[in-house]
């Protein structure tokens, strides 16, 4: 089995007989409406993906892991004028893949079931996996061919159930996971510079843990750093490439954190550039990058890149006269009242949302979860608050329907705040959901949370029966882990849970719902301390 990365998250798995692209991100005017570039570039590779799809010989298939636009390319897909291969995508609640596929032409569609298997010649197959939870959507990547196997998280947290992917599948030969951030906080939040770099340290060490830990039960012999930082060109965005600390490391430093945290433990690390290729069989690179960039060539690289692209932002700007901006507010706030209607979580919301358009900083949009109104008023009157801002021109793209309202979010064009500074799921689904889509993610956190069940977990010598799954997201936390002596932590998105306060996770108001047990209890289907894996 052959792997040519073909950057950020995309690849071209070859095998005898077969052929696999996966999410391949290749339009040079990059993602989140041109925020986000790709980084290495890898545009040049657009022709040899385009041809392998189009005239390969062998059986060929394409895979796309979820709609973000940084592995879901419509411009790129739309391209290529011969489309006789199979594309294979997960079932999603939301329709948004299946749409597309339905009127693309391609020889077939396979929208597949979690742990779904797709034959592929020579008695090899793939495999998913799928997360579908609020506004949580992707998949993951199982290859299994030839005696070898290629496992692809990209940025799907499945990792609650890694342990049973590798009992099942086997050892994993070529093994790769998201290791950098993908969302807008702490980016867009007016912090100071102190609170910014702590709050980025933490994201950081948290994603590096994650990695570290999925490497300790896949057991791979080669990672492959993947779904890592991109870069970004725009004048308004570009100082974040160069931040001393942020949430968008190079793999390097993923590196350095492995071998320190797993001394003698280390797979073989490969940083790969666009159209290097590894020889899963061999666990041998062969690089064919032309140029390689490090931390010596950086910042050179980066600015040539973006003189490329000065064109690109110069088109996307809008100059608006009063009486659009005024239209925008409006339609922004019928936009917001029509979530409020099909959000029927909003009595969890506790602190009013405001919405302003930098344009008129007088009109501030506020919506109130409490009494369910939407309202104009002219200044903030709240001291808990959410409160974003972007201008005009930026909104308006959702309001057209050219981004979705997640897609806006990552393009990091607004700005933020929220006292407390606490996060709240239900706020932040309100925010990045369509309006067509949030009943539907309504009553999936009301059936995650339906699911009762309990364990029992040990630490610090006392005993805990807990909610078996995650309240965020469901992950099962029969695969969490104790820090502390009293904190469990959710493997899928490193949620810290108070034992000793009820199982309460100190940056929210979710609850596990944990209660002390006596050793009698604990005989019951107890999870113990050799079980979950201890806190470092």
């Amino acid at each position: 089995m052959r792997i040519t990365f073909l950057g950020h998250a995309g690849f071209l798995v070859e095998t005898t007989h077969s052929l696999v692209v996966a999410d391949p991100w290749l339009s040079a005017r990059g993602a989140f409406d041109s925020a986000w570039m790709q980084f290495p570039c890898n545009h040049h590779l657009a022709p040899l993906v385009s041809e392998q799809l189009e005239s390969s010989p062998k059986e060929r298939f394409l895979y796309i892991s979820h709609e973000h636009k940084d592995h879901f390319d419509p411009d790129f897909l739309l391209s290529l004028s011969r489309r006789d291969f199979t594309v294979v995508i997960a079932r999603f609640r939301r329709r948004e893949l299946q749409d597309f596929f339905a009127s693309y032409g391609a020889k077939r569609v396979i929208a597949c079931e979690d742990q779904q298997e797709v034959p592929l010649a020579g008695g090899d197959y793939l495999k998913l996996y799928l997360t579908d939870s609020g506004t949580n959507r992707d998949s993951a990547l199982l290859v299994r061919a030839e005696g070898q196997s290629f496992l692809n998280l990209n940025d799907c947290k499945i990792h609650d159930r890694l342990a049973a992917i590798t009992e099942e599948e086997g050892p994993i030969d070529v093994f790769t996971a998201q290791f950098s951030g993908a969302i807008w906080h702490p980016t867009c939040y007016d912090y100071s510079r102190e609170s910014y770099a702590e709050h980025s340290r933490q994201k950081r060490a948290s994603k590096f843990e994650a990695v570290a830990r999925a490497m300790e039960v896949v057991k791979p012999r080669v990672y492959m750093a993947s779904a890592g930082p991109a870069c970004f060109l725009d004048p308004a965005l570009f100082q974040i490439n160069f931040e001393p600390v942020n949430i968008f490391p190079r793999a390097e430093e993923l590196f350095t954190f492995l071998r320190q945290r797993l001394p003698g433990k280390v797979p073989r690390l490969i940083e790969p550039m666009p159209g290097d290729v590894v020889d899963a069989g061999f666990a041998d690179l062969f690089s064919m990058a032309t140029e390689r960039v490090t931390d010596e060539n950086l910042s050179r690289y980066l600015h040539t890149y973006a003189a490329n692209h000065v064109s690109t932002f110069r088109e996307r700007r809008l100059n608006l006269v009063l009486a659009e901006v005024d239209r925008i507010h409006i339609r922004l706030r019928e936009e917001m009242q029509r979530k409020l209607e099909a959000f029927s979580l909003s009595e969890r919301v506790t602190i009013p949302l405001y919405l302003g358009l930098t344009e008129l900083p007088g009109q501030l949009i506020r919506v109130d979860f409490g009494q369910r109104r939407v309202e104009v008023v002219s200044e903030v009157r709240d001291l808990q608050r959410y409160m974003l801002t972007a201008s005009a021109s930026d909104l308006v793209r959702v309001l057209d329907r050219k981004l979705n309202w997640e897609d806006f979010l990552l393009s990091f064009r607004f700005r933020a705040s929220r006292i407390p500074d606490v996060y709240d799921a239900s706020l932040h689904n309100f925010l990045a959901a369509e309006v067509e889509d949030l009943r539907a993610m309504c009553d999936g956190v009301i059936a995650t949370e339906a699911r009762q069940e309990r364990i029992v977990v040990e630490a610090g010598l006392q005993s805990y029966a807990i909610n078996r799954y995650c309240p965020h997201q469901g992950a099962d936390l029969k695969e969490a882990w104790i820090e502390d002596e009293r904190y469990l932590v959710c493997p899928r998105h490193r949620w810290r849970f108070d034992l000793r306060d009820g199982g309460r996770c100190p940056t929210n108001s979710c609850s596990l719902r944990a209660e002390v047990v006596s050793g009698s209890e604990e005989k019951r289907g107890a999870v113990t301390q050799e079980e979950l894996q201890p806190g470092l």
